[in-house]
């Protein structure tokens, strides 16, 4: 088994685009694609309420073409968008107009605490805020959005890798990081998780 840095899961990328001479956003669409495939074997169209959180990165970009697929085959999505930061990704806009062209509800954004959507036992979480460029503790009122994410009992999936976990080091306790039952990890397995930690 391959465990690779984030550095080298970037350089693994690029090198994918290049060999296959494809887009960034080509990429993020296959990705999509496959993990909609895996999710739609377990929930065969089933009306369970899917809340897709997504940042404004490249992991947001998963998350909102993700969201897409799902709305495209029936499924029940109401997607959300940390507004935390004026910048985004080009990746992640692009997935932004996409998403447009499936749906007449557009992306809900939080900016707060106010904004947090109520949340049931019975919703899939999709957790597509940060990937494995995060270097710092998520702070403010992210921290916050990820202790209400957590204080749910409903099912928590996250795309590539928890949002809040580093990709190479483990973190201290009280650490905000998403606790999702289950992850699609991109490429290879990251290496924070095979560390011990005090999360």
């Amino acid at each position: 088994m391959k465990i690779l840095s984030a550095q080298q899961l970037a350089e693994a990328d690029q090198s994918t685009i290049d060999k296959n001479q494809i887009t960034s956003n080509d990429l993020m669409e296959h990705i999509a694609k496959l993990i909609f495939d895996r999710i739609h074997q377990r929930l065969q169209g089933s009306p369970v309420p899917i809340k897709v959180f997504c940042g404004i990165g490249k992991n947001g970009g998963d998350g909102l073409a993700l969201a897409r697929h799902m709305i495209q085959h029936g499924y029940h999505v109401t997607t959300y968008v940390t507004n935390c930061s004026k910048k985004r990704a080009p990746e992640f806009l692009y997935h932004y107009d996409k998403i447009k062209e499936v749906s007449k509800d557009w992306p809900i954004l939080l900016s707060c605490k106010e904004d947090f959507p109520d949340l049931h036992p019975q919703d899939i979480i999709i957790d597509a805020i940060f990937g494995t460029g995060i270097n710092r503790p998520i702070d403010g009122w992210m921290s916050d959005l990820v202790h209400y994410l957590n204080k749910t009992p409903a099912f928590k999936l996250a795309l590539d890798m928890p949002s809040g976990l580093y990709a190479n080091t483990p973190q201290s306790i009280g650490t905000p990081i998403i606790q999702a039952q289950h992850t699609f990890s991109f490429e290879t397995p990251k290496l924070s998780f095979f560390s011990a930690s005090d999360v």
